[in-house]
């Protein structure tokens, strides 16, 4: 049986890295790298269609417009959020991880979060609000050691 080791989650709006320790101390192996380019389009290249119009009906009632209930890229995000949330689910699920750090963009750390199962979310052992999304595998780790 292969030993559960920690996880190390790096991600934004529109990337997602999970990093697996290695027997090595400071050392990490890619798993997964999730990428979501809609997340980094523009709103109005997200909307298919523009927002509902109603048009007169009978006296005094003009024209009006309803504006989405949620931005196109907000709900982009939320789509990302969901799927990198359900592959930790899945490493816990599967008994893969053993637990994990977060390092995430805020406020998308906070949609990663809400997303989270009970089984998931127990192992948690810390989430931290940083855009690390750029950095090479060792200049990650360098930077989360310095970061409490």
């Amino acid at each position: 049986m292969a030993t559960k080791r920690n996880w190390l989650i790096v991600a934004n709006a529109a990337r997602a890295r999970v990093l697996e320790e290695t027997a090595e101390p400071g050392a990490y192996r890619q798993l997964l790298d999730l990428v979501h380019p809609q997340s980094r389009m523009k709103g109005h290249q997200l909307a298919t269609q523009r927002p509902g119009r109603v048009e007169g009906i009978g006296h005094g009632l003009g024209n009006a417009s309803f504006q989405p209930r949620t931005d196109p890229r907000e709900r982009e995000h939320d789509r990302f959020s969901r799927q990198v949330a359900q592959a930790l689910n899945d490493g816990v699920a599967q008994d893969r991880c053993a637990g994990f750090t977060l390092v995430a963009s805020d406020p998308f750390l906070g949609q990663l979060k809400s997303h989270l199962n009970a089984q998931t979310r127990k192992l948690l052992l810390r989430a931290v609000a940083s855009d690390l999304t750029n950095l090479s595998d060792a200049d990650l780790v360098r930077r989360l050691r310095g970061v409490a």
